[in-house]
């Protein structure tokens, strides 16, 4: 993963350092909290809370519930980020986003459940 698709807090591990992302381009070390510039395109390897590294790649197979449970936290994310726009979405264009959202989602899964 690249540092620049690391969210604002995430920590990870980048030579060998453990740091947490502070800003758009920088981080700050774990140890002693000295901050380091990290380029937008170094490569970087995302942590959990326990310092180990969160798998960047699906398994070849996943349980139906758990990809509907996952797909549902991801439309209730994006709702709850079309209410914190700004300039505010009115409530006529907040309804029409999400329900394309769910349309994208519902395809989504009638794509995934045909390929099988």
């Amino acid at each position: 993963m690249k540092f620049h698709q690391l969210r604002l807090g995430a920590r990870f591990r980048y030579r060998g350092m453990v740091l947490r992302k502070i800003s758009p381009l920088k981080a700050a070390a774990e140890v002693d909290d000295l901050q380091k510039l990290i380029p937008r395109s170094a490569e970087v390897s995302p942590l959990d809370e326990r310092g180990e590294v969160i798998a960047q790649r699906l398994p070849d197979t996943l349980p139906g519930a758990r990809l509907e449970a996952a797909l549902g936290l991801f439309l209730a994310a994006c709702e709850h980020a079309a209410t914190r726009t700004d300039p505010a979405l009115t409530d006529a264009q907040r309804a029409q986003l999400m329900q394309a959202l769910q349309t994208a989602g519902h395809d989504l899964v009638v794509r995934l459940a045909a390929d099988t």
